[in-house]
């Protein structure tokens, strides 16, 4: 059984376990296979149908805020936030660290790279600002100097920024596993 995880082939064992290119056992907490036929191991394919299904909840967030629902409003946005935070550490975080830290200096201007950096930087910028966010409204654990008062700019900029991020991260999966098997 061969899969590929990004443009470095890989070998699957009877144990489903993957076996990078200098033959060394790469730990993975997924099947090594995806299940979108797209050549995307089943981290990332597992991984883009939950950022979707986030990014829809961010939608039905907004939709609480419209209606004054703050509440649900903040859980909901909150709950996405946290569960996003979970992906990163357990998917995207690792895949970076693997697939691109080591080349970055040398190879950014390579859509491969450079896709994948992109969406990185911008899903730091998100995470960190959607966490200031919660941590503001939702805490008191900030002076007061520290806290933002116009609610709709920092929401609207964070929603602008997030739907941003969501199709840098679509561009990314289409880069790593879906043009090079077209």
């Amino acid at each position: 059984m061969k899969t590929t995880f990004g443009q470095k082939s890989l070998r699957a064992t009877k144990h489903d376990r993957a076996i990078g290119p200098t033959g060394q056992p790469i730990v993975t907490l997924f099947p090594v296979q995806g299940f979108l036929g797209t050549g995307a191991p089943f981290a990332a394919d597992f991984n883009l149908i939950m950022q979707l299904i986030l990014g829809a909840a961010l939608i039905a967030g907004v939709f609480f805020a419209k209606q004054k629902r703050f509440r649900a409003h903040g859980i909901c946005q909150t709950t996405v936030l946290l569960v996003n935070l979970l992906m990163i550490g357990l998917v995207m975080w690792p895949s970076f660290h693997q697939q691109l830290r080591p080349t970055l200096p040398k190879v950014f201007h390579r859509l491969y790279y450079a896709a994948a950096t992109i969406h990185a930087l911008a899903g730091m910028m998100a995470e960190a600002i959607g966490l200031y966010i919660v941590i503001v409204a939702g805490t008191n654990l900030l002076p007061q100097w520290l806290c933002f008062t116009h609610w709709k700019r920092w929401m609207r900029a964070e929603a602008v920024l997030w739907s941003i991020v969501l199709v840098s991260g679509v561009g990314t999966y289409y880069v790593w596993y879906v043009a090079p098997f077209a």
